[in-house]
This record gives structure tokens, sequence and C-alpha cells, in this order.
């Protein structure tokens, strides 16, 4: 394991915990079956609502897009419009990698997120109306 900062970096307890707080909002997430991972990195295959696919290795450093297909590694950098090798982008976060990535993202979290302040709005009526019933009744 990677000591980062005071914190030891776990890549399986990373992966199963980036794929259980994302999974609502993209097509697939997966820890890749075919890539090696060590105790320092791990590879995630992932499919966004768009249907694109990606694989992303994630180090203690952030998460870095290695190809645009499942279990695999480009060998060699991609290239920009201008014909010079792309600068590697590493992402601090999953939400700001999927965030450049996949524009219905930004949608779905807002819409999840919008869905558990109504419930919460709700629970916090019934609440309420509870409450007026007890001192109704005293």
């Amino acid at each position: 394991m990677q000591e980062v900062g005071d914190e030891v970096f776990n890549c399986i307890d990373e992966a199963n915990a980036i794929i259980n707080d994302v999974k609502a909002h993209v097509a697939e997430i997966v820890i890749s079956s075919k890539l090696v991972s060590s105790a320092t990195k791990i590879y995630l295959n992932i499919r966004t609502i768009e249907s694109a696919t990606c694989c992303v290795q994630v180090t203690g450093r952030g998460f870095k897009i290695v190809s645009s297909q499942y279990d695999t590694i480009d060998e060699e950098p991609a290239l920009g419009s201008d014909g010079e090798p792309e600068e590697e982008e590493i992402f601090e976060t999953p939400y700001a990698l999927l965030d450049k990535i996949s524009p219905r993202y930004v949608e779905s979290f807002g819409n999840k997120l919008c869905q558990q302040l109504r419930q919460l709005q709700q629970m916090r009526t019934e609440f309420h109306e509870e409450d007026e019933e007890e001192d109704e009744d005293e």
C-alpha cells in the first residue's frame, strides 16, 4: 500500500468506494479483470451515459485516462489537434474526470441531488405533521 499523507491508499477499497459512489451516474463501471492491479494502482473500465468507453488508472496521485477502450493501456500518448502529444491529465477526483468526459454526468448527479433534497423535505414535512398531531393530543 502507498502512503498518501497520513493515510494509507488501498486500491481495492478505493476502487469499490468509487464504483459505489458513481455507479448511478454512468452506464457501467467495473474493475478491469485483464489489467494487472497492484497495491499502488488499479484500473477501472467506465462506460458513460453517452456510451463512450475508457480505461482509467487510479493511483494515490489521482485518476488518469489510459485508453478509450476497456482493459487497454495506450502505448503512445494521444495527439492533440496540433499533432503534438497531449499533456497527461490527472484528475483529483472521479467527479472531475466524469465531468470532463460525460456531459450527462452533471445532469444525472444534479437530478439525484434534487431527488434526495425532495425526500428530505418530505421527511421534514411528515415529521413536522407528527409533531403537530402530538401537540393536539396533549
